[in-house]
């Protein structure tokens, strides 16, 4: 100490000793509650939360390198995206090619199954084993079973290549959202994450119209060899310039990992969106496929849902593949639900809407595909404005959802009462522009929500989650809208056509084709269109119901954001928890 400090500690009494250090006590603990004060809020909406980055991954990276970044994560995806539409066009002659009708439409639902099945598996297999490692082995996996698909030389090789291919996609389409989680600072997530999604209108839009034009002037072989050259430049890309994981690879992990659940998870999925797929279109609603494989997955999903509960109160060192604990926290279960209703929304729309145009207003594919544009060049623009308004006010994003939820149910409104005439009418386009703006609004702001509601040690499983329950209310919205059509078809097509058996048949074969309608005369050709539009209201009218709940969704996530600490604190503690996670990372 000090000479001079010691002999003026000395000189003191001790009174005055006590005195002075309970002063400079007083002045330590009423600085360390003011500062305890500032983070209260913020940190009560993390609470209980690790605060250790799974994947490890650094945040401190260039600009540059992160664009690059982005631009090899954006062509993994779209190519992932891509293929699930771009076959849709080309199933007619590569089933010809191999003289088999009958397995066809497996060429499809082989790859869709296994797309939407494997993603929480892969999300929460990125925490354990590292996120870069398993990015690139997803993008290997799709390019080589791409190349397999396109040497085929049996319908039955295909199938296999392509729910091989398709377990490749699946790990892109849930990593690549994780990777921009967890890369990029809250207050860019929104940005990034539109410039994303804007990869699902495009694929949907090009997809179609990209396989019709190959097969037309090529062997259809080159809708998987196409995948070949910008799959090497993503993953060359990717393993170049996204940052090392931390998480090395040992013998630990296996004692980490829900095999028991993984194992159940994909035992659920599968058939359950093998259902909702192929019931009213390959199969009927009541055959005993489509019934078997419906009850099979639903008592599968109750015995995943008991044996996750029964985990997450064990003391195990196994981690769950879907923590319970989402449902049970209220923002978190009104977020994925948000999603799951979100869902519906997108999936009726990008592909009902091209159905009608085809079925009711007589034209082709392709041109189908251009009177969609006005919704799927709104909803990545959306998407990009709406990303760019939470790079400013990220405290912005729980009224943004009530925002855009409020333009999808009006949309979907509107949608639900379009003329059955023959003419597109010119209001459709209005009515694009709304529900392409809202579904813009919801797609970027629902994972910067997913950043600020979910613990960061929970960010992969959670992106899993919510990419799986988008996929299923798709599939649900579908399904609904499907049998929907079917009804009204079966109660109407009766009386347009006098009863007669043959028609009845050809009109319900002819669905979603402009050309199958050709077996009709004037009048006849007149009403069965109308009821194809009818059929197609009645599913709209029943989305209604869903957009409404979905707005009450949003309005019940904002509400509970009370009950954190309100909006500003939890903006808060998502920005302390980055900072903890490296301090060097740039805004």
């Amino acid at each position: 100490m000090d000479p001079v400090k010691q002999e003026q500690h000395s000189a003191q009494g001790p009174g005055e000793l006590n005195k002075s250090q309970n002063q400079n006590s007083q002045r330590i603990e009423g600085s360390e509650a003011e500062e305890s004060q500032k983070l209260q809020q913020g940190q009560r909406s993390l609470e209980g939360a690790e605060m250790q980055e799974p994947s490890g991954l650094h945040a401190s990276i260039s600009s540059l390198r992160l664009n690059i970044v982005v631009f090899g994560l954006w062509i993994s995806l779209f190519l992932a995206a891509l293929d699930s539409t771009i076959i849709s066009t080309a199933v007619f002659d590569i089933s010809n090619s191999f003289n088999s009708t009958s397995q066809s439409a497996w060429i499809v639902t082989s790859y869709l199954l296994t797309y939407n099945a494997f993603v929480l598996l892969l999300a929460k297999l990125s925490d354990l084993v590292g996120l870069k490692p398993l990015l690139l082995a997803s993008n290997i996996m799709f390019l080589v079973f791409s190349i397999a698909s396109g040497v085929s030389r049996t319908i039955d090789q295909l199938i296999i290549f392509r729910a091989c291919q398709g377990i490749g996609a699946s790990g892109l389409y849930c990593l690549v959202f994780v990777a921009i989680l967890q890369l990029i600072s809250l207050e860019k997530a929104g940005l990034y994450s539109g410039i994303i999604s804007s990869v699902f209108a495009l694929s949907n839009l090009l997809g179609p119209i990209l396989g019709g034009v190959i097969v037309d002037n090529t062997t259809w072989r080159w809708i998987f060899y196409i995948n070949i050259p910008l799959a090497s430049i993503a993953t060359l890309i990717l393993g170049c310039a996204i940052p090392s994981s931390k998480v090395k690879f040992n013998r630990q992990i296996f004692k980490k990992l829900d095999f028991v659940g993984s194992f159940l998870s994909i035992c659920w999925l599968i058939p359950i969106l093998f259902a909702l797929q192929e019931g009213g279109s390959h199969y009927s609603w009541r055959s005993s496929e489509i019934i078997g494989t419906l009850v099979g997955g639903i008592v599968a999903l109750i015995i995943f849902a008991a044996y996750e509960t029964w985990l997450q109160h064990q003391n195990s060192a196994r981690e769950p593949i879907f923590p319970v604990k989402f449902i049970r926290d209220p923002m978190q279960g009104l977020l994925l639900l948000n999603v799951l209703l979100m869902g519906f929304a997108f999936y009726t729309a990008i592909i009902i809407l091209p159905q009608r145009f085809q079925a009711v207003n007589h034209v082709s594919a392709s041109r189908a595909g251009v009177l969609l544009l006005t919704l799927t060049l709104t909803l990545p623009l959306f998407s990009l404005i709406s990303g760019a308004i939470l790079a400013k006010k990220p405290e912005m994003a729980y009224s943004i959802l009530i925002f855009g939820a409020a333009l999808v149910l009006t949309a979907t409104a509107c949608f639900s009462d379009l003329s059955v005439d023959h003419a597109v009418s010119d209001r459709q386009y209005g009515y694009e522009v709304l529900m392409g703006s809202g579904l813009g609004a919801l797609s970027s702001t629902q994972y910067v929500a997913l950043k600020l509601t979910f613990p960061k040690r929970d960010t992969a499983t959670g992106t899993g989650a919510m990419n799986m329950l988008r996929a299923m209310g798709g599939c649900i919205g579908l399904a609904v809208c499907d049998a929907m059509l079917s009804s009204r078809l079966d109660d109407d097509l009766p009386k347009v056509l006098s009863g007669n058996p043959e028609l009845i048949r050809l009109a319900k074969e002819s669905l979603n084709t402009a050309s199958g309608f050709s077996g009709f005369s004037g009048d006849q050709l007149m009403h069965v269109r109308q009821v194809y539009g009818r059929g197609y209201n009645d599913g709209f009218q029943v989305m209604i119901a869903f957009a409404g709940a979905n707005v009450v969704v949003a309005g019940l996530l904002f509400l509970n954001t009370y009950r954190r600490g309100g909006i500003d604190g939890i903006v808060a503690a998502a920005k302390v928890s980055e900072q903890q996670r490296d301090p060097q990372a740039s805004p």
